[in-house]
């Protein structure tokens, strides 16, 4: 009796064990940026693009995520302690898939830029990426289904949704 008590003592301890394993999963407690960095501007990034009004979509795209996750509070440039700048390097709409008989089926729209977060109060660079890229695609025929945009405008932001995402992500996580 007192064997089969060690041994369901032992069992108890596994089972809390890997109770304790499962329950350790990865989770976020905030932000891995000093603790001085409280502001971050995001002026108009450059546009080297050809596409017009690309490069006021995408700061607009990057400066509203950073405003919905608010660990850091967008500022003007002037008083902010951290300076997001960027370029529009290129933007495409180009076929994607073709239909058996060779017409277009889907578009694919790539957004690219460079970037650089700058820590103003240390005066240095915390991360910048020359090449961040992303694309969405859309059906040639307009019609959407299963969560996929309709059309290039709907592509366009969801791709400069995606890049304003890796953007804050590289920005208040581990670089």
């Amino acid at each position: 009796m007192r064997r089969g008590g060690a041994v369901r003592g032992a069992g108890a301890i596994l089972l809390l064990a890997a109770g304790v394993a499962a329950g350790c999963g990865y989770s976020f407690s905030g932000s891995s940026l000093p603790s001085h960095l409280r502001t971050i501007a995001v002026p108009i990034f450059r546009n080297e693009s050809l596409d017009p009004t690309i490069a006021e979509e995408v700061t607009r795209g990057i400066s509203d995520r950073f405003l919905e996750d608010n660990r850091l509070k967008v500022a003007r440039e002037a008083t902010a302690d951290c300076l997001l700048e960027g370029r529009v390097l290129y933007y495409e709409r180009k076929v994607y898939g073709y239909t058996a008989d060779q017409d277009p089926e889907t578009y694919i729209v790539v957004v690219r830029v460079a970037v650089v977060l700058k820590d103003r109060v240390k005066n240095r660079d915390l991360w910048s990426n020359e090449r961040l890229e992303a694309t969405a695609t859309y059906p040639a025929s307009g019609a959407s289904g299963g969560g996929l945009p309709a059309n290039e405008a709907e592509a366009r932001q969801e791709a400069i949704k995606t890049l304003a995402q890796d953007i804050l992500a590289h920005s208040l996580e581990q670089w």
